[in-house]
Parts: structure tokens; C-alpha cells; sequence
């Protein structure tokens, strides 16, 4: 599955681009922004795997959202100007379209991300999780987040009923990768390539939905700010 984001200020080419990815079965539109201001924060964020980037936003060109950008996702730049081609190979991109976007077209872009992707080094697809007395296999992209209940900790996997385990939260810190698991404050580490959505609450607070099933869970102050703390681009 392809988690994607569309950047671009232009309303109509934004839904024009979502109707037409909305063909392909195996992507989905995760998150969309109007301006480079709101660009840069929300993919530091939601960490998609393929962005549509304009190049000329209203407040600056579409290579500044991705500038310094740590993991980088693939780039399709979708503009109505094709002296910016070469630009767009300069920064590795995985294919430049020009408005308006032909299906055809489109899905030929597509097909590029999926190969390129497709050979990227193989990571391991479960993790090991030391329980007392037992060794727990599961899924990694299954586990969603794990938050902390005095003694005990809450597992949330997707496609499963959550496990309560006699463990503290710190104690999974080894088990678990970062990145994509990052331990966010004292009672929560959260599976960010799991994030579908961030929800500005009152108060400094979020509301993250997370997994296929976007199962919802709120940060406090703290883990929020830890949150943008620790996914804020490089300036």
C-alpha cells in the first residue's frame, strides 16, 4: 500500500489528482496541503511514502518542503510548468508530470514508485517481543502503538484484539526499532509509519488515528510537542 500526500494550491488540482488516484487500488490519499507552510510540518508528520509536489506554491516552490526531509519519500513533482524538469532529476525525483495529469501518464509515474521501491533492501517484516516465559511474533507494521497502564502494557495491533502484558513500557524500548517506534512521553511509543492522520487539539494536545482501522489516540502536551520535536525537518 502507498500512503500518499498531494501538495498543491490549487483546490481543483488537488481533487482532480485524488479522483484519479482513486483508481488505483493500492494507494491511498493520506493528507493534503494548500502551501508550503503547510507542507513542511505534515510530512514530517505522516512520513508518507509518495508525495505529488507542486513546484509553485504560493509561499515558495514545492523543493523547499522536501529540503532536508530525513527519511525523504518519493517525489512525482505535478506542475503546469516543464522548465522544471531538470530540477526535479536534480533532487532525485521519482517523476515529473505536467498538468493537467493524464491517467495514462499517471499511471506509468506510479508503476516507477512501485519498482523503485520494490528494490529497496528487504527489512524485517516481524519483531520479537520478549514476554516472561515467551517469545511473541508479530506482524510490524500489526503493531500500532503501546501505551502504558501502571504495571502493565497496552499493545494495540491492528487487525487484533489488544494485548495487556505484564510489562512495563520501558522495557519493550529494546525490542522495538527506532525508527519507525518512538516513544513519545512516559506512557506511549507510537508506531509512526502507522500515523494516517495528526488532529490539533485545544491546549497543545493531538489526537493521532493510526493503522488501516485509524484507531485514535491522544497526546498530551508533552508527547505532542515531543512529536514535532522529533519529526521537524531540518532548516
Amino acid at each position: 500500500m502507498l500512503r500518499v500526500m498531494i501538495v498543491d494550491d490549487e483546490l481543483p488540482a488537488r481533487r482532480g489528482l485524488r479522483r484519479l488516484l482513486a483508481t488505483h487500488g493500492d494507494v491511498v490519499v493520506a493528507a493534503e496541503a494548500g502551501s508550503l507552510h503547510e507542507a513542511r510540518p505534515a510530512l514530517a508528520e505522516m512520513r508518507p511514502d509518495l508525495v505529488f509536489l507542486d513546484v509553485e506554491l504560493g509561499d515558495g516552490k514545492g523543493f523547499q518542503a522536501i529540503a532536508g526531509l530525513e527519511p525523504r519519500p518519493d517525489v512525482i513533482f505535478v506542475t503546469a510548468y516543464s522548465r522544471y524538469a531538470v530540477d526535479a532529476f536534480d533532487v532525485a525525483a521519482a517523476d515529473f508530470l505536467v498538468k493537467p495529469v493524464e491517467p495514462e501518464r499517471l499511471a506509468i509515474a506510479l508503476q516507477r514508485v512501485r519498482k523503485r521501491r520494490s528494490l529497496l533492501p528487504a527489512r524485517e517484516t516481524r519483531l520479537r517481543i520478549s514476554l516472561p516465559g515467551q517469545q511473541l511474533l508479530l506482524p510490524r507494521d500489526s503493531l500500532l502503538f503501546l501505551e502504558a497502564e501502571g504495571d502493565f502494557t497496552r499493545m494495540a495491533v491492528s487487525g487484533d484484539r489488544d494485548r495487556l502484558v505484564c510489562r512495563l513500557l520501558g522495557e519493550f524500548e529494546a525490542d522495538l526499532p527506532d525508527p519507525p517506534f518512538r516513544r513519545l512521553g512516559r506512557s506511549v511509543i507510537v508506531n509512526l509509519e502507522q500515523v494516517q492522520v495528526v488532529q490539533s487539539l485545544d491546549g497543545g494536545q493531538a489526537r493521532l488515528l493510526v493503522g488501516p482501522e485509524r484507531r485514535a489516540l491522544d497526546l498530551g502536551r508533552a508527547a505532542t510537542r515531543r512529536l514535532r520535536e522529533t519529526s521537524r525537518p531540518a532548516a
